[in-house]
């Protein structure tokens, strides 16, 4: 019990352990203490001269030699009472310095925007921000196009004829992974597009540019989501370029 409160008050385990002893001794040199506490350690003094700072103990001198006895125990409280004041003090520090660690970490903090389109007119809305982020110095990547028979109409028309034009314009590198039965529909795809096959069906489509991913979830009424972050878009292009070594 005895042991369990001081260490909860601070004291070190070792501090603990030679008060406790000092306890039962009364008076005693150093060399009794660690014997009493059935401890080995060369740092004894340091122990005992942190236990004078703290006020658990006082030292004194009889016929030459160094011995030690445990101060009254009003002096813990007493160093109770300091540890409170250097707490507060503490908490004064710490609420002048909040307002700068939070500007740091603000201004390291990459912004992440997340958002959900429903249908085919916010498959659109979505997909312009990908059009928005087309240059020659860009790399467009496509991850998980089925063939021609798994797209509604409306949908699949709408890459052909508005996203595919636009890439070829813009000059936009573009890599795609497509399902192996897509291969079937090549010319359907950008001419100027490097293409790989793999053999798995998703209807969940994942596009990177720059710091978008767009991620297509296909059926009757799609669901798109888009994420403009950087740290979350270059995970996705790791995983692609995983896939790239593994198509064929």
């Amino acid at each position: 019990m005895i042991e369990e409160v001081l260490r909860k008050i601070g004291l070190t385990e070792y501090e603990t352990k030679i008060y406790i002893a000092l306890l039962d001794l009364g008076k005693a040199t150093s060399g009794e203490i660690l014997q009493k506490a059935n401890l080995n350690t060369g740092k004894i003094y340091d122990i005992l001269g942190s236990l004078k700072n703290k006020g658990f103990i006082s030292e004194i001198i009889e016929s030459g030699v160094r011995k030690f006895s445990p101060a009254n125990p009003q002096q813990i409280f007493n160093y109770l009472d300091e540890k409170k004041e250097d707490i507060q003090k503490q908490e004064q520090t710490l609420n002048k310095i909040i307002p700068d660690i939070l500007k740091k970490i603000n201004s390291t903090k990459e912004s992440q925007k997340v958002e959900v389109f429903y249908g085919f007119n916010g498959l659109k809305t979505a997909h312009q921000k990908e059009i928005d982020k087309y240059s020659s110095k860009e790399t467009l990547r496509v991850l998980g196009i089925m063939g021609r028979e798994k797209y509604p109409k409306l949908i699949y028309n709408f890459y052909i004829d508005n996203l595919y034009s636009k890439r070829i314009s813009s000059k936009v590198k573009i890599k795609k992974i497509l399902n192996k039965d897509a291969k079937k529909y090549r010319k359907d795809h950008e001419k100027e597009a490097q293409i790989k096959y793999f053999p798995y069906i998703s209807p969940v489509a994942i596009v990177t540019i720059n710091d978008l991913t767009i991620i297509d979830i296909i059926t009757e009424n799609p669901i798109i989501i888009t994420i403009e972050s950087k740290e979350v878009t270059e995970s996705f292009i790791q995983q692609f370029e995983l896939l790239w070594k593994l198509s064929k």
